[in-house]
């Protein structure tokens, strides 16, 4: 992949730098990352925050793209965004071969 010439989207970057700037969003990452929770609710059983506290990050997290939701019934499912973390890694890239 040739990297030096992908376009830079600054303010995707921003935003991605900001949500991941926090110890508890990286967390909540870390597990929506190993695929196993089945919903938000899930999320309380490894991060131990408030439930206002949650639905902020979360809400971040989404915001950035770096998560996406899909709801089911009552539940929301959350994944990682594979084409966010493609973009992050390519920039990062940049910055290695520059």
């Amino acid at each position: 992949m040739n990297t030096k010439n992908a376009p830079v989207d600054t303010n995707s970057l921003v935003k991605l730098a900001k949500a991941l700037s926090d110890p508890t969003r990286l967390r909540i990452l870390q597990e929506i990352a190993k695929g196993t929770n089945r919903g938000c609710a899930d999320l309380f059983e490894f991060v131990p925050i408030s439930q206002p506290s949650m639905s902020q990050h979360l809400k971040a997290l989404v915001e950035s793209g770096l998560i996406e939701s899909a709801k089911e019934g009552r539940t929301k499912h959350l994944s990682i965004n594979p084409a966010k973390l493609q973009e992050l890694e390519s920039f990062l890239q940049l910055l290695k071969t520059t």
